[in-house]
């Protein structure tokens, strides 16, 4: 994975930089103004696509700041094994030091500011690692993404989770034991079941783009986000 970058800049309006200079790779939307809510929205395993920038842009007209990390540093998949050689590059630790950088980020930009994320497969999966590490985070959102080997022990973080019910990576017995787990630690998390595939929200992969799921999971999302964030 390449580092994120320490280079300083004069102009920083269309860059997320932090405290110490580090300018992070992504797509930052402020258009919503000095409101002290952000959303960090997490891509999957295919980069910082289109749709995924739409879901940052939908979420800035919503009345959030919004950063999406590049992951891939600029790089898009455009095919499955392209994609999972991509992946196949992170290094999860990293990923969890640098969305932590992120977060920490999005906070000094407003007094009070609370910060969720929301990913989709690899980066949902990514967002409740998020969860389970970083403290000062307010929500956390999973469309049909599960980490492997993490316990969410966080009190103090609200989950929302998406799921089809015909996923054949996330299965319904996986988001029963993610159920399980929020109700062994205490842990306020909502998870919804859809009648459809994985990837049900992608509108980049037709055979299992659902409209009427994705259009529901939105909803919730961001009745969520608006309750959790303010």
């Amino acid at each position: 994975m390449r580092p994120f970058g320490v280079a300083r800049y004069a102009e920083h309006r269309t860059r997320l930089v932090d405290g110490d200079g580090r300018v992070f790779a992504g797509h930052l939307d402020e258009s919503a103004g000095g409101v002290p809510r952000a959303v960090v929205v997490i891509h999957d395993f295919y980069g910082l696509t289109q749709p995924v920038r739409t879901a940052a842009t939908r979420l800035a007209a919503d009345g959030f700041v919004v950063f999406a990390p590049d992951l891939y540093r600029g790089r898009v998949a455009t095919s499955p094994a392209d994609a999972g050689a991509l992946a196949s590059q992170l290094a999860w630790d990293q990923v969890a030091l640098e969305l932590g950088l992120v977060v920490a980020a999005l906070r000094r930009r407003s007094a009070g500011m609370k910060v969720a994320t929301l990913g989709f497969a690899m980066g949902g999966a990514a967002s409740l690692v998020a969860a389970a590490a970083l403290p000062d985070l307010a929500a956390a959102v999973t469309y049909y993404g599960v980490p492997q080997d993490v316990v969410l022990r966080n009190r103090r973080v609200r989950v929302l989770g998406h799921f089809g019910a015909r996923d054949v990576k996330v299965t319904p017995p996986r988001v029963d034991a993610l159920a399980a787990m929020f109700a062994t630690h205490g842990i306020d998390g909502r998870l919804h079941r859809y009648d459809a595939a994985g990837n049900f929200a992608n509108p980049l992969l037709p055979e299992v783009f659902d409209a009427a799921a994705a259009d529901t999971a939105w909803q919730r999302t961001l009745a969520f986000l608006h309750e959790t964030l303010g």
